[in-house]
């Protein structure tokens, strides 16, 4: 795999001083209360540059195509292309969180279908139109044409050959450098993480008070 960004989601020095004065005698759970934060901090950074990429690739299976394609979900789909590799833990409190460059995705989804012009009842071209972007505009490919029976794949005839060669559309690698997505999931990690820091931070002055249970994500166990 390719892997178009990797940023690490990692706490400084200052932040850790304030939450082990905050943890007084239960200071050994610090690594724990870190890795918490860090992980709410990398699943926010996952959602917003899944959601930013989702704004702009146009997944739509055409009418004309709709019943010739295998089924798929965008979310599922895009969900490939932001990753953690593994969650923080108390052994390592920090993760990566990853944009993959990724495959080109299949012309079948963004909206391909086929289309035929004709002149005084003689076609004069054909081939087939696509959308990349919601909301974009179409792209022609004369002499194109799907293959219903192979899932509705896109394809053209090589010039002066009888070879066929598959019609791809754009990789997610190709909207995060268009959109910038990389410089907005650094972004947002960089203003959340002390956000979640100071709310792990408030979390444990509470139950140090006795007011909440205090309780980590499934991964990292009870906390007190």
């Amino acid at each position: 795999m390719t892997t178009l960004s990797e940023f690490k989601v990692d706490v400084d020095q200052a932040s850790l001083d304030r939450i082990k004065a905050a943890l007084g005698k239960f200071e050994y759970h610090l690594s724990r209360h870190m890795a918490t934060a860090v992980n709410r901090t990398a699943r926010t950074v996952g959602v917003e540059a899944a959601q930013q990429l989702g704004k702009v690739v146009n997944f739509k299976l055409h009418s004309k195509n709709k019943f010739t394609s295998k089924r798929y979900t965008k979310a599922a789909t895009l969900k490939k292309a932001v990753w953690r590799k593994q969650n923080a833990t108390a052994d390592s409190p920090r993760t990566a969180v990853k944009l993959w460059g990724g495959h080109p995705f299949p012309v079948r989804w963004h909206e391909a279908y086929e289309f035929q012009r004709k002149r005084k009842k003689k076609t004069v071209s054909e081939g087939i139109y696509y959308r990349t972007h919601v909301g974009g505009g179409w792209t022609a490919v004369l002499d194109g044409f799907l293959v219903r029976q192979w899932g509705g794949h896109a394809y053209k005839r090589l010039e002066g050959s009888r070879a066929i060669r598959k019609i791809r559309g754009m990789s997610p690698g190709d909207y995060f450098d268009e959109k910038n997505i990389p410089e907005v999931a650094h972004k947002v990690a960089a203003e959340r993480l002390p956000i979640e820091i100071k709310r792990r931070l408030r979390d444990v002055t509470m139950a140090a008070e006795g007011k909440i249970k205090l309780r980590s994500s499934p991964d990292l166990g009870n906390l007190t």
